[in-house]
Formats: C-alpha cells, structure tokens, sequence
C-alpha cells in the first residue's frame, strides 16, 4: 500500500476521447489580482491540558485490522471511504479506481488514465471526486527525472458520472531555475472542495518570468484561475501548498533560512469576494489547512528542531484559540515530539507527532482532543507507522511489533472509521 504524507514545497493522448472533457479556459489564466489586506489576528489560546478530552467511543463508528491483501498492495493507494463504507483504492498497475469492501472483494469503479502513457505523481478523493496529476516519468523519484516532471496535466474524475475532465497542462517552455528551493514541475498536492480544486503549480508571471503560483479550479464554470505569484527569492522562498473549504482557501508563504527552518505567514483568501488576507501574528504559523470556520496550522517557534506546534484559529472570532505542542501532558516525559503534517477531513484533524507512539486528534464539533491511541508510559510497545486521515473519516496506519526489524512482514494494517 502506498501512502504519502504532505509537506511544505511548493503530451496527453487518450483512446476514448469523447469521455474526456477539456475547458477552453485552461490555457488562458492569466487574472486579475485578488485585493490583499493585512489582517490584525488576536490570540487567546487554550493550550494542550486546557483543551477537553472527549470519549473515544463518541466519535469511532468502526475499528479493526484490514488483513485482506486487497488494502496492502504495493501498488495500491487508499483514498478513503464511499456512502456505504467500502474503501476506495488507486491501483497504480492497472490505472483503476477499485472499490472494496473490508472482507477484500474488489469491484472496478473506473479507469482514470484510458491510454495514456502516464504515471500518477498525486491523487486525491473529496465524495465522489478524484482529482490527480500525472506525468510521463512520475513512476520514478523526482531527483532522477531528466524532464524535472515536465508534460504534466491535471485531471478529475467524477465517481458517480465516469467523468473525465482536464483542468491543467505543462506550458511549453515552462523552465524552473536550477537553484529555486523546489522546482519539479508536476503539481505534488491537491485539495478538493465542494466545487474547487487548489494546488500549487509553476506559471511566467506578468514580466515573463517563470515563478510558483497558487491556482484555483472551479469544476461546475471550468474557470482556472491564479491566485498568488511568489515574487520572492525563488533559491529561498516557497509556497506551502494551498487547501481550500467552502469558498475559502488557504496558503503560507515562507523563507527557507540557512539552518533549514523555516519562517513565513499564512494567507486567507475569499473566493466569493476575492480578497486575500495575510493573518499577521507575532508568531511563525505556515502550513495551513481549513476546514469550515477552522484554519489548522504549524506554529514554528524554531528554538529547536523538535517544537513544531498546532495552532488552531476561529475564522469568525479572528483569534487563535487553541494550541498543542510536546507540553501536553500524553507527550510527556518526552520532549522531542514536534507536531507536524497536519491533515484534515470534516470537524477531525490529525497530525503527526515525530514519535512512532500514539494517535491523538482534534475534533472541531466539540472542540475535544482525542487519545485514539494514546502514548506508552515505556517504549517497548508496537510502533505506530504513516498514520493516514483519509476521505470519508477513513483513519489508517501500520502497528509494527517492537523489536522487530522493518520489511520483515511484521507489520499489522490497521484502520479506524470515525462518526
């Protein structure tokens, strides 16, 4: 099975084209800049133990181990949940969008690449969308491919349809600086919601010059549009990748500095009223995500390599309200847990804690963390490894028994569903 986690970065033939749509607008993106403000954000933090903790059992609907080998192939990538609880999978070997139940019976959804001669680099599910990107050579790591991801192209499906639509291509000529802090080309993350697709992507800004952009599809008009050009320094700064819930996004901007941390400030932009807010803190918070009145993001404190923190603000309250770092009390009497890769569905948030013990989330219905699996007092325990929050409330990751050694099958795949 493969799962990937989210970090900070920032030719197409087809035999069935009549089941391939493409927007005329694809190649004309070229907007009008949104209105920026500078908003003023106030703090009034809960922090770690003043944050309640809820009762697990009010929010697990289901809980096991998938011990079929349908859900831990090495060509299978889990995307999440459908309406009755099957899960969804990518088969990268045959191209397919596979449906299978939890006793392993796999039924073929659809085929997404239909000829093609691509290879998936990212694909992501929001209810009955699939959105990917894919390029010749995104079967092989980036650092050996000559084309630096070129010829890519941006697509969605529709689960319920069978739909194909193409929402964006490689320009011709598109060349990223050889010293930029990132520059492969094929997007690397992709957000969904209700009727946006966001992600970060190379474009030539208006002098002409190549450079990252935030862009913005929306799937019902077929409109792409670029939010944000990085006008900065390309050899040190980035974009984090874009997230997008109802009609808001949300995106960080930051300076790699010489010690390999990183400071910056997030973005908060309005679909409907196009303004673009930068959320001015005295504190260093990138990598945000959203959802619904929600921002989820990464404090850096930067005082050491282990203090990475979740900060959560209330979009409506325009406060950062609750925080949890390695002081909350399940983290200790360890010190160097960092919290980082933060990853959302609905009112849950998860993120990873840099120790291979323990699972606790957020959930923003009742504004309670929640000791899923909650730290050992010792370390002779399992580990637990890529823990995934996936469509659908779909929570997975491997238990490995501690002691033994990686790759000797002594992995257990385990799942929880949550309410």
């Amino acid at each position: 099975m493969t799962l990937t986690m989210l970090t900070l970065t920032s030719c197409i033939q087809n035999k069935n084209q009549e089941s391939i749509s493409s927007n005329s607008s694809v190649s004309n993106n070229a907007e009008i800049q949104p209105k920026s403000i500078e908003l003023v954000t106030k703090k009034n933090y809960k922090i770690n133990d003043e944050i309640p903790t809820g009762n697990n059992a009010d929010i697990i609907a289901k809980q096991g181990e998938l011990t079929a080998k349908a859900f831990d192939r090495p060509e299978a990538t889990l995307l999440g949940t459908d309406r009755k609880g099957n899960i969804i999978i990518f088969n990268s070997d045959t191209e397919d969008i596979e449906r299978v139940d939890l006793d392993g019976n796999i039924s073929i959804v659809m085929n997404i690449m239909q000829g093609r001669k691509n290879h998936v680099y990212t694909i992501k599910k929001r209810g009955d969308i699939v959105a990917w990107s894919e390029c010749p050579h995104a079967d092989q790591d980036p650092a050996t491919d000559l084309t630096n991801g070129a010829d890519w192209a941006l697509y969605y499906a529709n689960l319920k349809t069978k739909t194909i639509t193409k929402v964006d291509e490689y320009r011709p000529g598109t060349v990223v600086p050889e010293n930029a802090q990132y520059r492969y080309l094929c997007p690397n993350q992709i957000s969904i919601a209700s009727d946006y697709i966001t992600y970060c992507s190379w474009e030539h800004n208006p002098d002409g010059e190549v450079t990252s952009v935030i862009k913005l599809y929306t799937m019902s008009t077929g409109k792409l549009e670029i939010l944000d050009y990085l006008n900065e320094d390309l050899t040190n700064h980035a974009f984090g990748n874009p997230n997008v819930s109802g009609n808001k996004v949300v995106w960080c901007k930051a300076v790699v500095n010489p010690d390999g941390t990183y400071t910056g400030y997030s973005y908060l932009y309005d679909i409907k009223s196009k303004v673009k807010a930068k959320l001015v803190t005295d504190e260093n918070i990138i990598n945000p995500r959203i959802s619904g009145n929600y921002i989820y993001a990464e404090g850096q404190p930067n005082k050491t390599f282990y203090d990475a923190e979740v900060c959560i603000y209330d979009i409506d309250k325009n406060e950062w309200i609750y925080k949890i770092n390695n002081g909350y009390s399940v983290y200790k009497p360890r010190e160097d847990y960092y919290l980082t890769d933060l990853q959302e569905y609905g009112s849950y948030l998860l993120w990873s804690s840099g120790i291979p013990w323990g699972i606790t989330i957020f959930n923003q219905k009742d504004n309670k963390l929640y000791n899923l699996i909650p730290p050992p007092d010792g370390v002779k325990v399992d580990e637990i490894k890529y823990p995934h929050l996936l469509d659908g409330g779909l929570l997975v990751w491997y238990d490995q028994k501690y002691g033994e050694i990686v790759g000797k099958d002594k992995f257990t795949f385990r799942y929880i569903l949550l309410k």
